[in-house]
């Protein structure tokens, strides 16, 4: 049987000056060829792999690039040649015409090997029921488009394949086996053990069917060679791929001390010398770091990082944090120290997993100019339907994939970003196994780990598990952590590790620091707190009543030249506070999260010059005394801000204490007096009422939700009076979260402590529901899968919907980040706002072939965004646009907005 006569790849780049077509054989050589080259290459990755199969390392690369040789063997179906008749193998026989293009071939393939087990030359195992072993492994290569095979109805093979599809198969099967060395037997391999390799397995499958799709590395050719002769050019080809693509670990830096991470000579912190000198233990780690604000949490965290980067154990790191602006800001302090924690060469990458930055030349460049967005699904154009998402060519989903930096970033050597797009490897969404491979071979740093609702942290136990599982360590960083949620954390490194959880008491010690490993028991250990703080007491709480008292005490400390900052709880409110001291001539400026992306990037670079670490008091170095921050909850966490004077809207007590982590954080200004924090709340009284936040602050009501938390907060700080940092947090942070704060709640607001007690549970739920097992491998588990179910990684009281703000310039709808990169721009003019208050879109008619032509730049993925294009009625008058409403009130709603005030809608 002449295998090459089967086509694999039919969209040349240039059809003019080269074959129409690539033969099946030589793709599947290709992408086994890429695998050999990135395992043979990667000593890290091609250890890992070996572990999970039980195999010496050359063993396990020759079994896995022979897996990876299978990823497409459902092409030989007939139902998937005649996608292009031009190139439909006479041997197949058949009607064309009335052939059906309806077919994935990643699900034939699985078919395929159910039906015909033997065919496929997999090594003996010592189960009896080998087909159950090798079918998670099977299911992880034919899956290479971005999700499990989906099976769907019972379909006989010879309707598929037909006989001589079958027998092409099979003879290509036997050919590649021989041709591959795969080893006669895997004595150790186990359900489990595939089951577990089944998740990495997946995401190398994806990578190295990119790189193996890329013409520009691997030109379609002619069938004149046989299967041997190609093989040894494929190889070549993939080495210089592999190089080129920019995806091989840079490799750690020799040495590394504090002063390449923090400024010369200055002392390393109690926790940051607990993280150069803890021993590490053998295999996966999970290191939890319990410190104030301020006190250097995240230096300790590259520390260990690139010690057990060092030991071999990682190969880079990606740090997950809760929102944009933080992710912004972490961005910031890892790319001035990232080239220290690597070797000279190759040049390590970065990337941050949201925004517009700077990532490996290599890759970014050679993959998108190999791969097409514009390659279509292939078709006989018979007007049969085919399956769009497993049937995109693999160069156009790399091109659309790596164009986003969100994705990118899990393929640098370092990378900072929303803890969401970490979340999404593992949930049962496109090309997570791919994130996952990133993933597992990174130091996975996840900071602010208090920051979550109940679903996002039962999510984030989930991510742990399967870092853990794949062999991949975790950092963990918080100021302010329950001790109920602290238990959850490191149980679900344990589950990861296949060990029993840790049944000890925890310890309530802090400044605290925390190691769990498989060889050992779970030990927290205290640790001194950082000596020579800014606020060398405890910082006095005063409680304001209203928001006017607290504008009051704004400009009194204003104009007594102290920088100041307002944190309210919502946009609206911060908004109307921004007006009023304009009104009253102060120098304020506004942050949100209602700004276009573009324009929230250039404020946080404002805010951190003027009131960030280095910000001086005068003229010569930013001006900061005498000015006003107002903001919501975007500057509380990993800002390195810094402010003389702080008043704040009533928060639950650990926003309360990072917020007040702002205040007084650096010790090298001259500031007389003593630090105090202003809360403006509703004093809580024993009488409470449901109503009793509501009552006060109507809209904050709906931010926290949990309004029994709030009450038991300004409780504890009436009682205390102070925030003493380190020894006083555990206290405040147990008295509002501990297990015992429902016998403290009164009776009036005991309703909505249980009601959100169960949300809580509800929402836990739902997020285990929700998260792949690791534990069931690499499978389809029911039709969470499916291209029209999307999983979030958030449950948002307020659902948001994300409008993108263009501009009309001459006859063309243009994004508003009009000066970014031209791939950046439409991503850089996003906005998010409540669902509840914006519902569609409401273009103009006249703009509406404009705006058909504007979206057709947009990928798959924007699909669900909205338009609103922009204009500005006079020169004077901020720009305006238009949507629908969401609300009871139905028709278009006038936007406006403004660089310095952000997106405002009519009420």
């Amino acid at each position: 049987m002449d295998v090459l006569r089967f086509w694999g790849k039919a969209q040349p780049r240039d059809p003019e000056h080269g074959p129409a077509w690539h033969p099946l054989g030589y793709h599947s050589l290709d992408v086994a060829a890429v695998g050999d080259a990135l395992l043979s290459r990667d000593r890290g990755l091609r250890e890992r792999m070996a572990q999970f199969m039980g195999l010496p390392p050359a063993d396990a690369v020759a079994l896995i690039r022979y897996l990876l040789c299978l990823h497409d063997i459902g092409k030989f179906a007939k139902k998937f040649q005649a996608k292009a008749p031009e190139f439909y193998p006479e041997c197949l026989g058949g009607d064309l015409a009335r052939l059906p293009t309806s077919y994935d071939h990643g699900a034939g393939g699985l078919r395929l090997f159910d039906a015909d087990e033997a065919a496929f030359q997999l090594p003996r195992v010592r189960s009896t029921y080998a087909g159950l072993v090798w079918r998670p492994l099977v299911c992880a290569v034919t899956g290479h488009h971005g999700a499990p095979p989906k099976m769907g109805r019972h379909v006989p093979l010879g309707e598929e394949f037909g006989k001589v599809g079958i027998e092409a198969a099979r003879s290509f099967l036997q050919q590649a086996s021989g041709l591959l060395g795969v080893p006669s037997q895997v004595p150790a391999l186990d359900l489990a053990r595939a089951k577990q390799a089944s998740h990495a397995l997946a995401g190398l499958a994806v990578l190295a069917d990119w790189i193996g799709s890329n013409q520009k590395w691997f030109p379609y050719c002619k069938p004149v060679q046989d299967l041997d002769a190609y093989w040894q050019d494929a190889r070549s080809r993939a080495d210089r791929a592999v190089e080129h693509a920019g995806v091989l670990p840079a490799g750690p830096a020799e040495h590394l001390e504090y002063d390449d991470l923090i400024k010369p000579e200055a002392q390393p912190s109690p926790m940051q010398c607990w993280a150069r000198d803890v021993d590490l233990p053998d295999g996966p780690a999970l290191f939890l770091i319990e410190d104030e604000t301020g006190s250097g949490k995240t230096e300790a965290a590259l520390m260990l990082a690139w010690r057990l980067m060092r030991s071999r154990r990682a190969d880079g790191l990606y740090i997950a944090l809760p929102t944009i602006a933080t992710a912004n800001a972490m961005f910031d302090r890892l790319e001035a120290a990232y080239r220290r924690l690597f070797a000279e060469h190759p040049k390590p990458s970065i990337a941050l997993a949201h925004g517009a930055r700077d990532m490996h030349d290599g890759f970014r460049a050679a993959t998108l100019r190999g791969g097409r967005r514009e390659e279509r699904p292939y078709s006989s154009g018979s007007g049969a339907s085919s399956d769009e998402e497993s049937e995109t060519p693999a160069s156009a989903a790399c091109a659309e994939w790596i164009a986003d930096d969100r994705r990118r970033a899990f393929l640098a050597d370092a990378g900072a970003g929303t803890i969401d797009q970490a979340l999404l490897s593992v949930l049962p969404v496109r090309h997570q196994s791919l994130r996952l491979l990133g993933l597992m071979r990174r130091v996975l740093v996840l900071d602010e780990v208090h920051a979550y609702d109940a679903y996002m942290r039962r999510e984030m136990e989930g991510l742990i598990e399967f870092q853990a599982g794949l062999g991949g360590s975790v950092v963990l960083l918080s100021a302010t952590l329950p001790r109920s949620i602290r238990t959850r954390l490191t149980n679900a490194f344990a589950r990861g590790l296949g060990k029993e959880p840790d049944a000890t008491e925890p310890v309530m010690d802090y400044p605290l620091a925390t190691v769990c490993a498989l060889a050992r028991e779970t030990t927290s250990v205290k640790v001194p707190g950082r000596p020579g703080r800014a606020r060398r007491l405890p910082v006095p709480v005063r409680f304001l009543r209203s928001p006017c008292d607290a504008l009051n005490e704004v400009e009194k400390a204003a104009r007594a030249g102290q920088a100041v900052l307002y944190i309210r709880n919502t946009v609206d409110d911060a908004l109307e506070a921004y007006k009023e001291l304009e009104d009253r001539e102060l120098d304020v400026q506004l942050f949100h999260a209602r700004f276009a992306l573009v324009d929230r990037l250039e404020i946080e670079r404002r805010i951190v010059d003027t009131f960030g670490k280095d910000s001086a008091a005068d003229e010569r170095c930013g001006q900061r005394g005498g000015r006003v921050l107002v903001a919501t909850q975007v500057v509380e966490q990993s800002l390195d801000l810094d402010f003389d004077a702080m008043v704040t809207d009533l928060a639950p007590i650990d926003r309360l204490i990072q917020r007040a982590g702002r205040l007084w954080r650096h010790d090298h200004r001259k500031r007389t007096g003593q630090a105090e924090l202003l809360v403006v709340g509703p004093e809580p009284v024993a009488g409470a009422s449901e109503t009793w936040l509501r009552d006060a602050f109507p809209r904050a009501a709906y931010v926290y939700r949990d309004h029994a938390r709030l009450w038991l907060t300004a409780k504890v700080l009436e009682e205390t009076g102070a925030i003493e940092s380190p020894e006083g947090l555990r206290a405040l942070v147990e008295a509002v979260y501990g297990d015992d704060a429902d016998t403290r709640v009164p009776a009036g607001l005991q309703g909505v402590f249980f009601e959100e007690e169960g949300r809580a549970g509800a929402e836990r739920g739902t997020a285990t529901i929700n998260l792949l097992k690791f534990a069931n491998g690499y499978v389809r588990d029911g039709g969470a899968w499916d291209s029209g179910h999307r999983t979030p990684t958030r449950i948002e009281d307020q659902p948001q919907v994300t409008l993108r703000l263009g501009r009309m310039v001459d006859g063309r709808i243009e994004p508003y980040a009009h000066a970014a990169a031209p791939d950046e721009r439409w991503r850089l003019s996003e906005v998010r706002v409540a669902e509840r208050r914006v519902g569609g879109e409401a273009v103009p008619p006249e703009y509406a072939e404009a705006a058909r032509a504007a979206k057709a730049e947009w990928t798959r993925y924007d699909s669900d965004k909205i338009l609103v294009v922009l204009e500005q009625p006079d020169p004077a008058s901020p720009l305006e646009g238009w949507a629908r409403s969401s609300g009871t009130k139905p028709g278009p709603i006038r936007l406006h907005y403004d660089q310095a005030y952000g997106l405002d809608m009519e009420k």
